[in-house]
């Protein structure tokens, strides 16, 4: 897995100022808590939804406070313990497996029998390590056939997903989002990130309805194109829509008529089938005709199936892609699999059990984790800013901690979700940390090194109206950047 100069620059760093920090004078400890009282002036939100606290890394010495020990909703800041849980327990170098197998004899290039594909909970069937070609995985598979002399199976696509129950979504995601990106459904067996792209084109003249279609153009969803074409000087004013349980996209609104594209993703409801239609298609684009039918069973290979191809991914970059881009999808695919590898089935209830035994074996009191989910998506995942602060520290003491900290999105670095934030020479790769924002949350926790060379760690946590419209970044960036200043 490659490393950012930044995050290597930062490790070190970290590495060497354990060695040589020394607790805060009292001067120096009065002109910083000093700045940061004069950067707190106006913290957005309610009073009530604040939890804030900021401390040396080494000392544990707080330096700033602000309802610390209150417990707030923390967002995709629940990722840092969700993939810390991951590593606690499936260790730095776990692959997921996803497995592709053969039955049956094979007769003038016809395999008369059946394809199985057992899950791992693999996120990354998908473009995003593979060149952007969402079917890179399945051609692979296709090969392995070819290379036996097939070119015909008579039987069905198996598709055994019972890595993970069968719960898709989490009880607490906000209802009336699930065509969301962000809440594509959970599944042992997952295909481009469980979503397809919708994209809207322009009409042949103004009036005419506009040009939609859906890739991978699988027969999971359809189209129901509302929009019209308008003239060239019109506006792009589309909404794509589809309700929880139905196949039909709705596309609705305007597009002029000027050589361009408008594209967004949707999510399907039945991963394993959309998997399976996915994959019969590849087959069949490589000349490879599949008579039968997909069917989602619970089939483990035995000695009568022949393996044909095994596709791995690595944890670590998985985490990085969660962490660094709070990939929802990817978090709980992570935390899901964790149960499913501890505890024979993966789902939501047995990986918040592990993750509090976890937390409890760093010496933290797992009662003032209130964990819901792995993404944090549930705003019931409620934190007090001194807690995560606890936690923060604690996985200095781990011996994974300097990987899992490389994880994480690098102020002001092109790639993450502080590429846009704290880029000034100041502060620009001075901090590694871990964003949130759902409705009405807005949070950062993480790590920070001051142009002293100290460090320190910091949990702000903002609950409630105007934290979300940049009043809760701009917040965050002003007191991190005072504390880089002058810590």
């Amino acid at each position: 897995m490659s490393r950012s100069p930044s995050s290597l620059r930062w490790l070190g760093a970290v590495l060497l100022s354990v060695l040589v920090a020394a607790p805060l004078r009292s001067a120096d400890g009065d002109a910083l808590r000093g700045a940061l009282d004069e950067a707190a002036r106006r913290i957005p939100g309610q009073p009530g939804g604040v939890s804030i606290q900021i401390s040396d890394e080494e000392t544990g010495e707080v330096v700033f406070a602000r309802n610390p020990d209150v417990p707030e909703t923390i967002a995709s800041v629940a990722k840092l313990i969700s993939t810390a849980t991951a590593l606690h327990y499936l260790g730095p170098e776990y692959k997921f497996r996803t497995s592709f197998w053969r039955r049956g004899e094979i007769q003038q290039g016809s395999l008369i029998g059946s394809l199985l594909v057992v899950g791992g909970g693999d996120p990354n069937i998908s473009g995003r390590f593979y060149d952007d070609d969402i079917n890179a995985v399945f051609d692979k598979w296709a090969d392995g056939l070819r290379q036996s002399g097939i070119s015909r199976v008579v039987g069905e696509i198996v598709l055994n997903a019972s890595f993970f129950d069968s719960v898709g979504r989490h009880p607490d995601w906000p209802a009336g989002q699930e065509s969301r990106w962000y809440q594509a459904p959970i599944s042992a067996l997952s295909y481009n990130d469980n979503v397809v792209l919708v994209s809207i084109r322009p009409g042949g003249r103004p009036g005419r309805p506009a040009g939609v279609s859906i890739e991978p153009p699988v027969d999971i969803l359809r189209p129901v194109t509302l929009a019209r074409t308008v003239g060239r000087r019109g506006r792009v004013r589309v909404a794509v829509s589809r309700t929880a349980g139905s196949n039909a996209v709705t596309v609705s609104g305007t597009v002029p008529l000027r050589p361009a594209s408008w594209s967004t993703p949707i999510t399907i409801d039945d991963p394993p089938t959309y998997f399976g239609m996915a994959l019969k298609r590849r087959l069949q684009i490589a000349g490879i005709t599949v008579s039968g039918s997909i069917a989602v069973k619970p089939v483990k290979p035995d000695s009568s199936w022949l393996p044909v191809a095994t596709t791995e991914s690595d944890l670590l970059p998985t985490i990085e892609v969660c962490n660094r881009r709070s990939q929802g999808f990817y978090a709980e695919q992570i935390f899901k699999t964790v149960s499913a590898e501890k505890k024979g089935v993966g789902s939501w209830g047995g990986s918040v059990a592990l993750a509090k035994e976890f937390l409890a074996g760093l010496g933290l009191d797992p009662s003032h984790f209130s964990i819901r989910d792995g993404s944090g998506l549930s705003s019931a995942n409620r934190v007090a800013a001194s807690d995560l602060v606890k936690f923060l520290r604690a996985m200095d003491r781990q011996p994974y901690g300097p990987l899992w900290r490389t994880t994480l999105a690098v102020s002001g670095e092109p790639e993450g979700t502080l590429r846009h934030r704290m880029r000034d020479p100041i502060t620009r790769g001075q901090v590694l940390a871990k964003t949130g924002s759902i409705e009405r949350v807005s949070t950062l926790a993480g790590y920070a090194r001051a142009s002293s060379g100290r460090n320190y760690v910091f949990a702000i946590l903002l609950n409630g109206r105007g934290v979300t419209d940049g009043g809760g970044q701009a917040f965050q960036d002003r007191l991190l950047r005072a504390l880089i200043v002058n810590g």
